[in-house]
């Protein structure tokens, strides 16, 4: 009887300890999408469409005296990837074009994901500086993270470097005028230098590739805006951050990402 007895309440605390694991862990963490901009119904200026940004578009980023971005009614379309609406569009440019949007849950602790579509238009390096296009996270530090196409070096390759091509690393994606590549990026922040991995033309519907182009030289800080950024001609579309990488690559209908519904045809 004292074995049984024994024997329960080693049962009872063992259901105990259990109860407690739960309540100090908490839930299991559940994906969670910070912000998407779709670009639709309109841009640029004034602008306040999309979710997760605490205020409208506005003329913006580091010596950026024009704001000369158009919407376009047709998306850029990626395989399996969901689109929505729009697109914007800048024409090359003798001054450098910025626009820059407020989050409304700035980033800064954890790892997130940021992807996009990004097109080459008209006449490739065409624009001051080269012709450099592309999506900037604007840290608390005086340090914005560039992703796209330069103005110096790799000028015909997608890179991250510190915003005025300061730490250029190259990925495997090429620029190339009419077509449009995905590019997701992995953004780890850290005590000190945080860690970035560029992934360029992932799969959609599949899982996170195994390696990537990786820049770990720059601290950012807190990133509490995005911004649109260049000189050259380009097209871009559906920017999504979230917690999870598959969060940031919803998969939609294929027949849905063939024109006239897209600005070109798929690949």
């Amino acid at each position: 009887m004292e074995t049984v007895t024994n024997r329960r309440h080693l049962w009872n605390g063992a259901w105990v300890l259990a109860a407690l694991a739960l309540l100090v862990l908490g839930p299991p963490a559940r994906a969670a999408e910070i912000a998407h901009e779709s670009f639709t119904p309109s841009f640029p200026i004034y602008a306040n469409g999309g979710s997760g940004f605490a205020g409208a578009w506005k003329q913006g980023g580091f010596n950026a005296f024009a704001s000369g971005y158009v919407p376009l009614d047709r998306s850029l379309c990626y395989p399996r990837l969901r689109n929505e609406g729009g697109s914007v569009s800048g024409a090359a440019f003798e001054a450098i074009n910025g626009a820059i949007r407020d989050l409304a849950q700035p980033l800064g602790a954890g790892t997130v994901y940021v992807s996009f579509l990004i097109q080459p238009l008209g006449t490739l390096h065409a624009g001051v500086f080269n012709g450099f296009f592309g999506l900037t996270l604007n840290g608390s530090l005086g340090n914005d993270l560039f992703i796209g196409k330069p103005g110096g070096g790799a000028l015909a390759q997608y890179v991250l470097e510190h915003r005025g091509g300061f730490g250029q690393v190259l990925s495997s994606g090429s620029t190339m005028t009419g077509r449009t590549t995905l590019l997701v990026l992995k953004a780890e922040f850290l005590p000190g230098n945080d860690l970035f991995t560029l992934y360029v033309d992932p799969a959609v519907g599949k899982t996170e590739p195994a390696s990537g182009a990786v820049k770990a030289d720059l601290d950012l800080g807190t990133v509490s805006r995005i911004g649109i950024y260049g000189t050259g001609a380009f097209a871009i579309d559906e920017i999504r951050i979230a917690t999870t990488y598959a969060e940031v690559l919803p998969t939609g209908d294929p027949s849905s990402n063939n024109s006239p519904g897209c600005l070109v045809e798929p690949r």
